[in-house]
């Protein structure tokens, strides 16, 4: 792993003045996560984005880029970027800027497509008023409930499990998305490399979840030969993280989490002596 870039721990002093201010009443330090792929097409405008809000951390980590994204990341001076030559998983970028960040907001999004620092900015306002899990609320733009996929349908089960309904199919799996550093420190760095079952720690420990922003990830999200189909690699892993974070949750709440089973008496197997 190659590190570049300077330490950044005082607000950035970029190439570009920020467009969004930072709410002056707001001690509150914030940092950008960003995860980037073989992005060389989109990292640019990400980054555009991004130095235009208040930011005092801009972390980049490199995931097995073999393109020209690291080059173009390094023109971003303010940038501390983490460089990993060869592929390290998916998500795993996540934890791994999380681990490196020092501020009070942590702010994630992917390098494959930009978002407006507007809605950006909304992730990171409602963690400084109190929000500890910022969620991208996707609800708008999904289908009638027979068109969803597993995917959508692992997200919204593991809610209802866990007595948030309320939350439907959102949950940390999509990005953009922003944590307070409680949030951060509850869940575990390194539970963030699998984001269901970080979405299920942090439900189960109290946190304060909302689906705060909605950005069309489904519009923008770059097609890979991974993740194009009804059954491809990232459907696929996505749902074996949905089970690992339901075994996350029953090994807490126990095996049918809060759903009481009234109708069998077992205790009178027991006093038989069966």
């Amino acid at each position: 792993m190659k590190q570049s870039g300077r330490s950044v721990r005082k607000p950035m002093n970029g190439v570009r003045r920020s467009s969004v201010e930072r709410p002056a009443a707001s001690a509150a330090t914030v940092a950008a996560i960003v995860s980037v792929s073989n992005e060389e097409e989109s990292i640019g405008k990400v980054l555009g984005q991004l130095t235009r809000l208040a930011l005092d951390e801009l972390i980049i980590v490199m995931n097995g880029c073999r393109d020209r994204s690291f080059p173009l990341a390094r023109s971003y001076p303010q940038a501390v970027i983490l460089h990993y030559p060869h592929p390290i998983g998916h998500d795993v970028g996540r934890a791994i800027g999380a681990k490196a960040a020092q501020s009070d907001i942590l702010l994630f999004v992917d390098g494959d497509f930009p978002v407006p620092a507007e809605s950006l900015a909304q992730f990171i306002e409602a963690v400084r008023r109190g929000t500890d899990v910022a969620l991208n609320d996707l609800s708008p733009y999904l289908p009638m409930f027979d068109e969803r996929d597993a995917v959508t349908r692992c997200k919204e089960f593991l809610n209802r499990c866990l007595g948030r309904p309320d939350l439907g199919a959102n949950s940390l799996t999509a990005v953009p998305h922003a944590l307070s550093r409680k949030a951060v420190e509850t869940i575990g760095c390194a539970n963030l490399m699998v984001p269901p079952k970080a979405h299920a720690i942090a439900l189960l420990q109290g946190l304060k979840v909302e689906a705060s922003v909605s950005v069309n990830v489904f519009h923008h999200n770059r097609e890979r030969k991974i993740n194009i189909g009804t059954i491809n690699p990232v459907s696929q892993l996505i749902v074996g993280d949905h089970l690992e974070a339901f075994r996350q949750a029953m090994d807490i709440q126990g095996g049918r989490l809060l759903f009481p089973d009234r109708f069998r008496r077992r205790a009178a197997l027991r006093r038989k002596g069966r």
